[in-house]
C-alpha cells in the first residue's frame, strides 16, 4: 500500500530586527568610511558639497570623499572625485596667487588610509569585541526587554 502524504506545519518565529546588530554595523561602517574616505558615515552618505575645491570647502577638507562624488565620477554626471580645481588666493601686499589643487581618487584613498588606517583597523577589532563583552554582561536585562517587546508585538530585539 502506498504511503499517505502527511502535511507538516512548520512553525516559524516572527522575524525580528536586532537593534544591537544595527548599532554594531553602523559603528563598523563609520570606521571604514573614516579610514578610506576621511568622512564619518553621515557625511559620507548625506553631504551635498563633498570635498570639492571652490565650493566653500577648505583645501584641508579636500581629503574627504563622499558617495555623491563617487557616483558622479562613475556615471560621468558632473565633477566626480579626482577632478582638479583652480583656487585663487590673495597675497599679502596685494595681488593673487592661483594654484591647481586636487588628487586622483586612488591616491587620495591611499593618503587617507595612511592617515587613518591604524585607527580604522583598531576600531574594526575592538568594536565587535566590545559588543560581545557588552552582550554577555547585559544578558539578563536584555532578555527581559526582549520579552516585553515580544509581548507588545513589536518585531524588535535588543
Amino acid at each position: 500500500m502506498a504511503r499517505r502524504k502527511s502535511r507538516k506545519t512548520t512553525r516559524r518565529s516572527p522575524k525580528t530586527f536586532n537593534l544591537g546588530n544595527l548599532a554594531e554595523s553602523a559603528l563598523i561602517a563609520n570606521a571604514v568610511t573614516q579610514g578610506f574616505f576621511n568622512a564619518d558615515l553621515g557625511t559620507f552618505l548625506f553631504d551635498t558639497q563633498g570635498g570639492e575645491a571652490g565650493k566653500g570647502v577648505s583645501i584641508t577638507g579636500m581629503s574627504r570623499i563622499t558617495i555623491r562624488e563617487i557616483f558622479a565620477g562613475v556615471t560621468g554626471q558632473g565633477d566626480g572625485y579626482g577632478t582638479t580645481a583652480m583656487i585663487t588666493t590673495s597675497q599679502m601686499g596685494g595681488g593673487t596667487k592661483s594654484q591647481i589643487v586636487g588628487n586622483t581618487f586612488t591616491n587620495q584613498v591611499k593618503a587617507n588610509l595612511k592617515e587613518n588606517g591604524a585607527t580604522m583597523v583598531g576600531s574594526l577589532i575592538l568594536i565587535p569585541a566590545g559588543f560581545r563583552v557588552f552582550n554577555k554582561l547585559t544578558r539578563k536585562p536584555r532578555s527581559v526587554a526582549n520579552k516585553a517587546l515580544k509581548m507588545s508585538g513589536l518585531p524588535l530585539k535588543v
